[in-house]
């Protein structure tokens, strides 16, 4: 009796483990969302779900399927007020991007994985300038999105160091 019970404390620890890479993203999206009283950060703030998205897609690709991802996109695009589905999509092409690479990010340092999101923040802000300049019929300030690129790139290491103490985490659930 004992020892099922220590089991069935076990299974809901490692389950309530296994959302942390949602939670976090979460977390990330209603952060970009909130109303900051900075007049510049309103249309420059960086893309911090993107940066949730990129990491665990490569260190925990099975805590963040394609169906979270959307759900987080799609979550984001409503709060937003943007395209309904814009980042769904791009958040999904994104994760199949990281995973299509597999092994070799996972093998690599840190800087390995900066250096591809360099290249990959960038298409990610162009194509959300894109499809919302589509979506709005009018071309949209591609400065705001160049900017809100090179905040992503120079928050991506402060934004990770956070997300890998919540993998630590994930893997001290071995123990």
């Amino acid at each position: 009796m004992i020892g099922s019970e220590n089991r069935l404390e076990r299974g809901a620890e490692k389950g309530l483990r296994g959302v942390l890479p949602f939670v976090t993203t979460l977390g990330l999206v209603l952060l970009m969302q909130l109303q900051y009283r900075l007049s510049f950060l309103d249309d420059l703030f960086p893309f911090l779900s993107l940066v949730g998205v990129y990491y665990w897609s490569i260190f925990k690709p099975r805590l963040m399927p394609v169906s979270v991802v959307f759900l987080l996109g799609l979550l984001q695009d409503i709060l937003s007020g943007g395209p309904i589905g814009m980042m769904a999509l791009l958040f999904i092409l994104v994760r199949l991007f990281v995973i299509r690479q597999g092994r070799r990010f996972l093998e690599r340092e840190f800087l390995f994985n900066w250096l591809v999101f360099i290249m990959v923040s960038p298409v990610f802000g162009l194509a959300t300038w894109a499809i919302a300049s589509l979506y709005l019929k009018e071309s949209q300030n591609i400065w705001n999105i160049f900017g809100q690129s090179i905040l992503t790139i120079v928050i991506f290491p402060l934004v990770t160091s956070a997300l890998g103490w919540v993998r630590y985490l994930l893997a001290d659930e071995n123990r």
